[in-house]
Parts: structure tokens; sequence; C-alpha cells
């Protein structure tokens, strides 16, 4: 079909359609505003001999009409309206509507009107039968449409949200508006108001603010007008779809409707807020360290307006002895609880401060390092105990502490979390042990074993598994036992040269030699050592003498974030025994017996008692008995662990003399309980001559507060306790000896 006969055919549908128009305008007598679009609006075509529309058919003074119920004749009649629901389709093609109103693109209303039966025709598959015909019949239609469909993505308005930006601390700030589309993009020309909802004004000095959205955030500044929680609230424009009820019903535009966007929700404060930072100097804190706390001032936020010069006292509480499972127990001050509440609410819980601490700043950003004192505001420094357990700070700048300046710029007190991890240390507790060998003179090929008590662990160690989130490691399962030869393969003699020197263990040389090291549970007890006894793997521990010299068992634990590294003494003398080769014994050499009684077994609180020693045996020059007195104790607890009343007094004893007494100084209990004595002959080296068991017969005294206590007889004799070696018996072990070394030859020879 040519161009000119398609003009003339145009001109003729168009004559037509308005005599059709006009034959139906009687009919609009229920919406006198509804008429008839011009000429321009629409393009017509025919589909089976029927004439047929595609563009704006209708309009009012508000919008064009657009068909989407494909089929039924035209009718200009509106029976009802409704609202189609807001989606991204609907807004767009009312903006689409509105925004080419008045157009004399006759294609634009075309291909609007094609968007319009795509996406909401009311019988889509009679509109499918005619949509490829027009595409057909007008070219550019579709490529049209699509466009507008984009353009109309771009500028219909989907969302609109509000972020806020602080300028001066929590006092001043800006809203930030943005519209945007479906696809978050932004669109501008959108109007919208933004409302405050708080302690909170623009610069107009309302609580709302209208506005036209930007290719940008618009900025609106606020002002805080006191202190509290602000709402920041976007509502903004978006386009209405409506559906117009009608024989054919079309879709118009149907206004702006007001829409909630996201709303934002931040503090504002008019009033000064300060802040404190705290970080402990020491992670871990051995038992008797001073604990000390690096303090530092600051603003809450970007709040920077510490009003100049301004004082600020701030005031610290150090919580000790905490175990593992607190860790778990951090907590915070709640909103508008002050430090004394919180402190109160942590006594509650078993948390009382055991340190105290203080500082002052005068701005932000001041630091000061803070010693903890044993008393509020007090000159003496508190000390970690020697109890394993967890440390953590709790610092405040209280309100009612401040001068009355200060307290106009601070509503309520500032107070740091109950374990807050930079606040956290751990104490290392401070282990003691006591040990003995069982024979402090042996001869080769003899057993060896040493009776090991150990105390000051923490009743849990060895299941704390540590704490990354705190920094902390995890317990050290064992400690180990090793034992040590001294001694001159040579020279079996040379005592003095080869005895073991100095407490800290040797290396290995042609005189020293390591026998072996096991481990043992790191825990508090009493183990044993050799002769059989199970290890921590509970394998048995056998140690033999070998050849001549010294033996020496040391415990040495490692250490780890709760305890303190602990051994005991390489030059230890309870630690050690001497291994001599096999030799007849001199039958005109004795060694020393010891027997002990106290001079009272019941004593009153504070009333003095003594211990009395018996020596029987030969003394070389310089031996002493030595003393040793431990505090009252309960029954049920065992001793050698406490502290003691005497501690190691010498008493010297005559050379030459085969039978002597030594007595003690006088001690008095201050408590009552059982007191356990212990006295030990010492040659003048240092070497274990003779000793006794802590607890023996006639070496513990009962303190009571009983005011007529029973006393012995005073003509019964005061019986010794025979707690040393007698002279049969070291006769008895010499035989022994003998014997032994005889079968030691002969296993020799066997094996040779």
């Amino acid at each position: 079909m040519n161009t000119m006969l398609r003009n003339r055919l145009t001109a003729c549908f168009a004559v037509l359609a308005t005599m059709l128009m006009a034959v139906c305008l009687p009919g609009v007598a229920r919406a006198a505003d509804l008429r008839p679009t011009n000429t321009n609006h629409y393009f017509l075509y025919t589909i089976g001999g029927t004439l047929n529309s595609i563009g704006s058919i209708a309009q009012d003074d508000s919008s064009d009409y657009y068909c989407i119920e494909s089929g039924p004749l035209v009718n200009y009649v509106i029976e009802s309206v409704r609202v189609i629901k807001s989606t991204d389709e609907s807004r767009r093609l009312a903006w689409l509507i509105e925004h080419n109103r008045g157009s004399d693109d006759t294609m634009n209303y075309a291909a609007i009107s094609m968007l319009a039966h795509d996406h909401f025709d009311l019988n889509p598959e009679t509109w499918k039968s005619r949509r490829d015909i027009v595409i057909d019949r007008f070219d550019g239609i579709l490529e049209r449409a699509d466009a507008l469909w984009r353009e109309a993505g771009s500028h219909a308005a989907s969302h609109a949200k509000v972020t806020q930006r602080y300028v001066q601390g929590l006092r001043q700030g800006t809203v930030e508006a943005v519209v945007s589309n479906a696809a978050g993009s932004v669109v501008p020309g959108v109007t919208y108001t933004v409302t405050l909802e708080g302690p909170a004004q623009f610069e107009n000095g309302k609580s709302s603010v209208t506005g036209v959205s930007a290719s940008h955030a618009v900025k609106h500044l606020w002002q805080a007008t006191g202190a509290g929680e602000v709402s920041a609230s976007i509502s903004y424009d978006r386009p209405v779809l409506e559906q117009v009820v009608s024989p054919q019903d079309f879709a118009r535009f149907g206004g702006m409707e007001q829409a909630k966007g996201d709303a934002v929700t931040f503090a504002a404060r008019k009033d000064f807020s300060p802040s404190l930072a705290t970080q402990v100097s020491a992670k871990v804190v051995d038992a008797g360290q001073p604990v000390i706390d690096e303090v530092s001032s600051g603003v809450q936020g970007t709040d920077s307006h510490w009003p100049e010069g301004m004082e600020l006292l701030a005031s610290g509480w150090y919580f000790d002895k905490l175990v593992a499972g607190a860790l778990n127990e951090g907590m915070s001050a709640r909103r508008g609880e002050g430090a004394s509440a919180f402190l109160k609410r942590l006594e509650a819980m078993g948390h009382r401060p055991s340190a105290y601490g203080s500082a002052s700043f005068t701005g932000p950003g001041q630091s000061t390092d803070v010693r903890a004192t044993a008393q509020p505001g007090g000159s003496e420094a508190y000390q970690a105990p020697a109890a394993a357990g967890f440390g953590t700070w709790v610092w405040a700048f209280e309100r009612d502490a401040q001068s009355r300046q200060a307290q106009e710029y601070m509503l309520a007190d500032v107070v740091t979390p109950f374990l807050e991890i930079a606040e956290t240390s751990a104490h290392r507790a401070l282990v003691k042990v006591q040990s003995s060998v069982s024979d402090h003179s042996a001869s080769v090929g003899s057993e060896l074993s040493d009776t090991i008590t150990v105390s000051g662990f923490p009743d849990d160690h060895g299941s704390f598994a540590g704490s990354e989130e705190f920094g902390f490691g995890p317990d050290t399962a064992h400690a180990q036992v090793s034992v040590w030869w001294s001694g001159d393969a040579e020279d079996a003699g040379n005592d003095e040269q080869y005895r073991p020197i100095g407490a800290e263990e040797p290396g290995e040389d042609e005189h020293h030699r390591l026998i072996g090291t096991w481990d043992y549970p790191a825990a508090n007890g009493t183990f044993r050592v050799g002769a059989g006894a199970p290890d921590a793997q509970g394998n048995p521990v056998s140690i033999h003498a070998e050849r001549h010299g010294w033996y020496v068992f040391v415990w040495k634990f490692a250490g780890d974030d709760r305890v303190m590294p602990a051994a005991s003494a390489y030059d230890d003398a309870w630690e050690r025994t001497r291994v001599d080769n096999v030799t007849p014994p001199e039958p005109e050499r004795k060694r020393p017996v010891i027997s002990t009684q106290v001079d009272h077994e019941k004593v009153k609180v504070n009333e003095p008692f003594r211990d009395i020693a018996r020596v029987i045996g030969d003394v070389e020059e310089g031996s002493y008995v030595e003393f040793d007195v431990y505090e009252a104790v309960a029954k049920s607890v065992k001793p050698g662990a406490n502290a003691k009343l005497l501690d190691g007094e010498r008493v010297p004893l005559e050379h030459g003399l085969s039978d002597q007494k030594v007595h003690s100084s006088q001690v008095r209990s201050g408590k009552p309980g059982f007191v356990y004595w212990k006295a030990t002959v010492f040659s003048a080296k240092g070497d274990v001559l003779a000793t006794h068991e802590l607890g023996a017969e006639g070496e513990v005294v009962e303190v009571v507060e009983d005011d007529n206590p029973p006393r012995p007889a005073p003509d019964e004799p005061v019986k010794l306790a025979r707690t040393g070696s007698s002279v049969a018996v070291v006769a008895g072990i010499g035989l022994a000896a003998v014997f032994v070394a005889v079968l030691a030859v002969a296993a020799i020879r066997r094996r040779a």
C-alpha cells in the first residue's frame, strides 16, 4: 500500500471515528468530564473488517484514558473507579500517562496504549491475537514502547530513605534524603517531606521540612533540643494508576499518593557526654605484683566538644579472684543505671572490688597509668593475690562526684563494662612444693624414690581450655620430675667437689647426667616418684642407683597463664640421696638416731611450748638439729603446706657426745588447732643424717581454748618417739648392703 493511499484511508477512518464518537456522546450524561481525544492521540486499524484503535481514546481535564479491555466497544460512561495495586509496572504506566499528557506525538500515545494492554489487559488472550497485527501495522511501535518503558522505570519513584550524619558530636547533624526507583537508582524531581520525632529540629525551627529529590542525596541540617532518641521519617509522592470500570475498562493517571520510606533513628544530645577507654598494662600478672591500668579520656561518638579546662574525675574498681567460668558473665550498665547501682548489682552476683584507682582529666585524648591501691584514695599499692584467678576493672565518671559546673554538662554517669576484654588480666598462682627422698643414703643397686607434696594450684587446674576471645592460653596439664646423677666416675669419695651445688639444674657433662624425666599431674596433692608408682600416663616408674654419687630429684612446672613457673631447688638437701659403693660397714661408726617429744601435748591458746630432740650416735663437727613447726590447722587439714611458727631454727650438736638432748625455742599459737613439729639432724655439709615424718607420735601439740587442758603428770617421764634409725637397724642395713653387693657381682659375672 503506497503512502498516498494510506493517508486517504486514514482520513476516512478519522471521519468515521468522529461520527461514531458523536453518536456515543448522548451516553456521557453521568461523566460529563470524560470526552473523546483528539485524532492525533491514536492510530486506527482493522481486524476482520472491524475498526480498532491503539492509543489514548478518551480524556478528561486530569488524564488521558487507555483501553485495558480488548474486545468490547468503546463506551464513555464511567461506572466506578478503583486504585490498581502499587507495583513497579503500575507506577511506570501512571508516570507515562501523566508525563505524555498533551503530547503531539501519536506514536507515544500508541506505544503507551500497547504497554497498558501488555501489563494490565483484562482479556490477555484477545490482546495477544491483536498485538502482532499492531506491531506489523505500525512500524517502530515496539521499539518506542520499549524505550518509553525504560524511561518510566528511571523516573517512577519506588522507594525513599533518609540517612543521618553527625556534624558536631550528638548536638548537630544532617538528615540526607534520597528517592529511588525499583532498580535502586536515584530519581530526581520527586517531592518529599522529612519529619523528626524527638529532641531535635531543622534549621527552619520546625520538626519537618519539604524538599524535591535530586540526583544526589539532599541534606537538611538539624540541631538537638535536648537528649534522647530521634526518629527521622520520610514520605514521598509516587504516581497512582487507576482502573476506570466501564463497558470497556480504561487505565488512567490517578494523581500522586504519599508513600512512606525508610526511617532512621539516632541519638541527639545537647549536653556533654565524656567517655573512658582503658587497657591493662599486662594480660598476665604474677602473685605479689602490682596491677596497673592505662586510662584514657574521650568523648562519645564524634562529640569532641569537651568544655575547655573542665576537669572530670574518674573512679576505678578492680575485681580479682574471678573463676574461669566468670569470663562468660560480662555485663554493662543498663540504660540509666549509675555506677553505684551497677556496683550493687555486681555485688549481688558475688563480685566485690578488691582494689581501687582514680584519675583526673581536663580534656579528651589524655592518658594516665593508674596503679591499683588497697583502699579507695589510699597510697598502699595493691598486690595480686597468691591464689589463681582473673581480675578486671570497671571505671566511671560519676556525675555526683564532679564539680557543679561539670554536672551541668553531664546528665548521667559514664560506666565501662564489667569483664571487658581489654580490662581483664589473669593472675598466676604461686605454687609451693615440698618433697623428700625415701633414703638419704643408699648403695649401688638400690631403688630410689621420692615423695612430693604440691600446693597452690587452682582446684580445677587442668580443666581450663583457655579463651581465644580474652587472649588466655590453656592450662599446662603436667609437671615434670627429673632425676640427676652428680659425681666423679673415677673418685667415689670426693663428696665436696661433686655435691649438687646451686638451685638450678646443671647441664649434662662428664660429672652430671640426666637419669630420666617423667610427667606428673600439675595439681595439688602428694605424689610418689619411683618404687613402681605410676606417672601421669599410668606407667610405673622405677629408678635404680647404677653407680656411686649423688642422685637428685627435681620437680618442675613450666607455668601457664593461671600458674607461675615453679621448681624445687637442685641443691635441696631433702631431694638428694648419696649412693656409695658396697663396702663392709665400719662397726665402730654409728649413724645418729633422733627421737623427739614435745614438752606439752595439749596447751591453751597463746601458752608457750617447745620440742625436745634426743640424738644418739656419732655426729661430726658442725652437725646440728633443725626445728620446724607449722601453724595450727584443723585435724582434717593435711600439714606441711601452711605457714610456720618456727622456720629452720638450728641448734648445734656437740661432737663426741653419743647421747645428747637439745631444745627448740618456745613458741605460742594464737589460734586453736593442731601444731606439727619436725626435727632433722644435718651434717656440717648440709646432708640429712636423721629425721622423722611430719605428724610422728609425740610431735603434735593440740592447742585448745579450754581453761583446764590436761597436763602430763609431774613425775611421769617424757616418752621420746623413736622416729629415726636405731643402731641395730643401721647394722642390719650394713649387712643387707653386703649381701646386695654380692648378688650384684654375681649378676655382673652372669651377664659377662
